[in-house]
């Protein structure tokens, strides 16, 4: 008998429960915080006061956030999840950043 202990390597299905799991966290936050920033810029743009906007754009935020993680926890495609989170994150981010710099 050997004394060495045998180390179990994770299982596919328990990778794939972490991968879901850490899309649905930090995917959702890319996404909230991409919806927070277009959200505050445009309604800042749009001549809103900035501490409304900002209070909307939080809103906006949170149920973005919500949207995508119950939505990432549902989908039978992983893969396209981190794609759609991230991407829409990203373009979310530039369209505030975009409006952003209209503005000064």
């Amino acid at each position: 008998m050997s004394n060495t202990l045998a180390v179990p390597y994770p299982s596919t299905a328990r990778l794939r429960v972490v991968s879901r799991i850490a899309a649905a966290l930090l995917g959702g936050y890319v996404g909230a915080w991409g919806t927070v920033a277009a959200v505050t810029s445009m309604l800042s743009a749009a001549d809103m006061e900035f501490h409304d906007a900002e209070f909307l754009g939080a809103m906006a935020g949170l149920l973005a956030y919500l949207a995508a993680f119950l939505g990432t926890v549902a989908t039978r495609r992983l893969a396209l999840a981190w794609f759609v989170l991230l991407g829409a994150g990203a373009l979310m981010t530039a369209i505030g950043s975009f409006v952003q710099s209209l503005l000064t």
